[in-house]
C-alpha cells in the first residue's frame, strides 16, 4: 500500500503545462490498474471515493478540446459572435487575397459598383463631400483663368475707349447689349487664330501648344483630352460614317478647325470668321511636322523633348487679319454732338415730365386723404411705378375713380388697399341699408345719435336687424328699432279675437250644433289652423279650450253633462277638419256662465252655445 504513493507526489509535483488535474490523473491510472490487475487491486485499496469510469478520464484528457469546440460551435450559431468574429480577421484576408489573386477584385467590383450607385442615389451630398477635395483646385484655376481672360478683354478695351471710334462703339455696346470688348473686336478684326493645339492620335495626349498673347490661356491637357473625346463621341455614335472625321466645330464665337495626319493631328481655335485658305496653310503645317518628326510621332510615350523646335513651328500658324481703319471722323463727330443734343433735350424733357408727375402724384394722394373711408399709410416711387398702401371701406369711393381728375397714368399707379369698416355715420347707414331686406312698410332714417327704423315688420325681419345691430363695430351708431310694429302679433292677437267671438248655437236639449251652424265651425276651423302655424312660426306655443254652455231649463247636474258633451261634439268636428287634438281641450260650464239674461229676455237660446278661449304661450 506505501508503494504507490512515491509515484503520486512525482506525478503531482510535476507542473502542470497543459492544465491537467495531475493529482486526479494519478488516481485514475491507479484504478486503471487494479481494473486490469485483481491482485493488485485487492492489495491496494482505491485513491477515490467513487468508482472511475472511462468517460471521466476522456474528460481529463480531452476536457480542454471540448470547451474549445463548445465555445467555437456557440460562436458559428450567434450571428454577431460569428460576424465579431470575422471582422477581425476580413481586412487582412481581403489584402492577403488581393495581393495574390487578382480574381478577388473583379468578382467584387460589381457588388462595391451597385452599393456606391445606390449610396448615390440615396444621398447625393455623399458624393459631394467626396468631390470637393478634388474638384475645389480645379474650380478655383478655372476662375482664375476667367478673371485673368476678363482683364485682357477689358485691357484691349481700354485701347480703344479714348476715341471718337470707341465713344461710337460704346454707343453701340450699349444699344445692343454686347460687352464692349466683343464690339472691338469686331470692328477691328476680321479673324484671329487664338490657340494651335498638336495632339497625338492614337494616345489623345498633348505634344504641343501655343496660343495668342491676348488670348485667354485654359489647361492645354485639358483641351486636348476634350477634342479627343469628341472626336472619338462622334465616331462611336454614328457608325454608319466610321472612318471619318470632325473637321470643323462652333461654340458661340469661336471657331475650332481640325486637320488630321497619319500620327497626330492639328487643332486651331480661331475667332472671327477665317477664309478657307488658312484650312490649308494648317494641313501643310501638319505634314511637315509628320515628314519631318515620323520617327518620333510613331514612338511618343508622352515625352515631348523629343519635339524641338516644335513650338516655333506652332506659332507661324497664329495669324490674324485686322480690318483697314475708316479715317473719316468728321461724320461721326457730327453725329455724336447730334446725339448729345438729343440726350440732353431727352434729359430736359424726362425732368420736366418726372417734375409734372411728382406734382400730380402729391395732388392725387392728399385727394385720398381726404376721402371718407380711405386711409393712406404708405406712399413711394419703387420699379418705375407709383405705389400706394393703405385701408379702404368696401362702401368708400373707389381709388381708380379718383385718379381720373389726374394726369396719371392709370398703368402706372399701383394701390394696395386693405379693407376695413370706417365709422362714419354715412357708412355706417349704408352698411345697415345693405344688410337689411329692403321693405316698403319701414323706413329707417340717419338721426344724430343712431339709425331709427319706423313701420311695420314680420317678426323674422325684426329679427334679422337685431342680428345686424349686433354686429356693428363698437363706437359706431346704433340701430334703434323701438319704432318697428311687429306685424305677426298683431296678426295672432286678430285671429285671437276673432276665434274667441265665435259661438256655436244648440236647439233644446241637443247635444249637436244646430241646423245652419257649420259654415261658423268651418270658420273657426280654418283660422285655427292659421293661428297654430303662425304660432309656430314664431316660437310661440296655442292651446285653444271648447268650453259648452246649457240655458237654465231643467236641472243643474243634467245641464253640465249635456254642456260638456256640446263640448265634445264640436272638439270632434274640428278634428275632422283638420285640427290637431292636442291643442284642444274641453270644459262644460253648464249654467253657470250664461251670456243672456233669460229671466229679463225670456230668450234662452244663446246660452245653449259652445264657445272658446285661446291661450298664447312662450
Amino acid at each position: 500500500m506505501s508503494t504507490p504513493e512515491p509515484a503520486v507526489e512525482w506525478l503531482d509535483s510535476e507542473p502542470d503545462q497543459a492544465g491537467i488535474d495531475r493529482q486526479r490523473l494519478a488516481g485514475l491510472l491507479f484504478e486503471l490498474a487494479r481494473a486490469i490487475n485483481r491482485d493488485f487491486a485487492a492489495k491496494v485499496p482505491s485513491l477515490l471515493p467513487a468508482d472511475p469510469r472511462l468517460a471521466e478520464l476522456r474528460t481529463i484528457l480531452m476536457g480542454r478540446e471540448q470547451a474549445l469546440l463548445a465555445r467555437l460551435a456557440r460562436r458559428l450559431d450567434d450571428p454577431e459572435q460569428l460576424a465579431a468574429a470575422v471582422s477581425q480577421v476580413l481586412p487582412s484576408a481581403i489584402v492577403q487575397a488581393a495581393a495574390r489573386d487578382e480574381r478577388l477584385g473583379q468578382v467584387l467590383a460589381p457588388t462595391v459598383e451597385r452599393a456606391a450607385e445606390s449610396s448615390i442615389r440615396r444621398d447625393p451630398r455623399a458624393l459631394v463631400g467626396i468631390l470637393s477635395p478634388v474638384m475645389a483646385p480645379a474650380i478655383r484655376r478655372s476662375i482664375g483663368e476667367a478673371i485673368e481672360s476678363m482683364l485682357q478683354s477689358l485691357n484691349e478695351a481700354l485701347k480703344a475707349s479714348f476715341s471718337w471710334r470707341g465713344l461710337r462703339w460704346r454707343l453701340e455696346a450699349w444699344r445692343t447689349g454686347t460687352p464692349f470688348a466683343t464690339v472691338v473686336l469686331q470692328h477691328t478684326l476680321v479673324y484671329r487664330v487664338e490657340h494651335v493645339f498638336l495632339i497625338h492620335k492614337e494616345s489623345g495626349l498633348l505634344i504641343e501648344h501655343v496660343a495668342a498673347d491676348p488670348a485667354a490661356s485654359r489647361d492645354p491637357q485639358l483641351v486636348s483630352g476634350m477634342l479627343s473625346a469628341i472626336q472619338d463621341f462622334v465616331r462611336d455614335s454614328f457608325a454608319d460614317h466610321a472612318g471619318g472625321e470632325v473637321d470643323a466645330m462652333r461654340l458661340g464665337e469661336l471657331l475650332i478647325w481640325r486637320s488630321d495626319g497619319p500620327h497626330a493631328f492639328l487643332a486651331a481655335v480661331l475667332r472671327g470668321k477665317p477664309p478657307e485658305s488658312l484650312r490649308e496653310r494648317f494641313e501643310n503645317t501638319l505634314a511637315q511636322i509628320h515628314v519631318e518628326r515620323r520617327h518620333a510621332l510613331q514612338h511618343f510615350d508622352g515625352d515631348t523633348a523629343a519635339f524641338p523646335g516644335l513650338r516655333d513651328q506652332l506659332a507661324e500658324c497664329l495669324l490674324q487679319q485686322a480690318k483697314p481703319r475708316d479715317r473719316r471722323t468728321s461724320p461721326v463727330l457730327w453725329g455724336f454732338l447730334f446725339a448729345l443734343l438729343a440726350l440732353l433735350a431727352w434729359g430736359a424733357y424726362a425732368w420736366y415730365g418726372r417734375h409734372q408727375e411728382d406734382a400730380q402724384w402729391a395732388a392725387y394722394l392728399r385727394r385720398l386723404q381726404a376721402e371718407p373711408g380711405i386711409v393712406v399709410t404708405g406712399a413711394e416711387r419703387r420699379d418705375g411705378k407709383l405705389h400706394v398702401t393703405g385701408l379702404r371701406d368696401p362702401l368708400a369711393t373707389r381709388p381708380e375713380a379718383l385718379l381720373e381728375a389726374f394726369a396719371l397714368a392709370p398703368a402706372k399707379v399701383v394701390g394696395s388697399w386693405s379693407p376695413y369698416q370706417a365709422l362714419d355715420p354715412a357708412f355706417v347707414f349704408k352698411r345697415v341699408q345693405a344688410s337689411l331686406e329692403p321693405l316698403q312698410t319701414v323706413e329707417l332714417r340717419l338721426e344724430a345719435d343712431a339709425v331709427r327704423a319706423y313701420g311695420s315688420a314680420p317678426r323674422h325681419w325684426i329679427e334679422q336687424a337685431r342680428a345686424v345691430s349686433r354686429l356693428l363695430p363698437a363706437g359706431a351708431l346704433e340701430l334703434d328699432l323701438s319704432g318697428v310694429q311687429d306685424v305677426d302679433m298683431t296678426e295672432v292677437a286678430r285671429l285671437r279675437e276673432s276665434i274667441e267671438a265665435q259661438l256655436i248655437l244648440f236647439d233644446t236639449d241637443a247635444p249637436r250644433p244646430a241646423p245652419g251652424q257649420d259654415a261658423i265651425i268651418d270658420r273657426v276651423a280654418a283660422e285655427l289652423r292659421a293661428l297654430a302655424e303662425l304660432t309656430r312660426s314664431l316660437g310661440l306655443s296655442m292651446r285653444a279650450t271648447i268650453i259648452g254652455h246649457a240655458d237654465a231649463t231643467g236641472k243643474d247636474a243634467p245641464n253640465l253633462a249635456l254642456s260638456l258633451g256640446r263640448a265634445e261634439v264640436v272638439r270632434s268636428l274640428l278634428r275632422t277638419r283638420g285640427i290637431d287634438p292636442d291643442v284642444l281641450s274641453v270644459r262644460g260650464a253648464g249654467t253657470l256662465e250664461p251670456t243672456e239674461d233669460e229671466a229679463a229676455t225670456r230668450d234662452p237660446s244663446r246660452n245653449r252655445r259652445v264657445s272658446f278661449t285661446i291661450r298664447i304661450s312662450e
